[in-house]
């Protein structure tokens, strides 16, 4: 189980990686020849705003999309309990992310990015955690759970998401949503 995530967190590392610091060069280009449309924030509860940078079909897991966003919290703000239709790993560029587990097993790595990063389990409902820049999280559809901003400074958080194709990036634990395919 250790070394899967070790090598998930690698993976989405190096997906992160490639496209900011890999893509500058070819960005750069392509906004000389043609404009780039903006990206569209979409506040998802108050104080709690969305924006999809990438997404592209998976070839390896057909019926799924590869997802990347940045999900940024304002000081406070919190998300309602929800989950997500499949893979998620988020890490903390900036600020103090808070993150409750309400049912499921999520894996904490502090420090993500460091050869000596440990990792947490989460396992018992109602725990709570919070995660400062260079750690990570990640988790399966199984997992229910809320976030919030829990510093003084918005939190920045990066994600990489494998989801069902067509399935909305977050759903409310009650509820059914739908977003466009990849």
């Amino acid at each position: 189980m250790f070394r899967f995530a070790v090598r998930f967190l690698a993976l989405a590392a190096m997906v992160l990686a490639g496209i900011v610091f890999g893509g500058l060069g070819s960005v750069v280009n392509a906004q000389q020849a043609t404009p780039t449309p903006p990206i569209t924030v979409n506040e998802i509860a108050p104080g709690v705003t969305a924006e999809v940078l990438a997404a592209a079909p998976s070839i390896l897991a057909d019926g799924q999309g590869v997802y990347v966003a940045r999900f940024i919290f304002q000081p406070g703000a919190e998300i309602f309990p929800h989950d997500h239709p499949g893979t998620t790993v988020l890490g903390v560029l900036s600020g103090s992310f808070g993150w409750t587990l309400v049912e499921g097993t999520a894996h904490v790595v502090r420090g993500a990015g460091s050869r000596a990063a440990a990792t947490e389990d989460l396992t018992v409902p109602g725990t709570k955690v919070i995660l400062e820049p260079g750690d990570a999280i990640y988790y399966e559809a199984d997992v229910v759970h809320t976030a919030r901003g829990a510093g003084d400074t918005e939190a920045v958080v990066l994600a990489s998401l494998v989801l069902e194709t067509g399935a909305a990036l977050a759903m409310p634990a009650d509820m059914e949503t739908g977003t466009p395919a990849p």
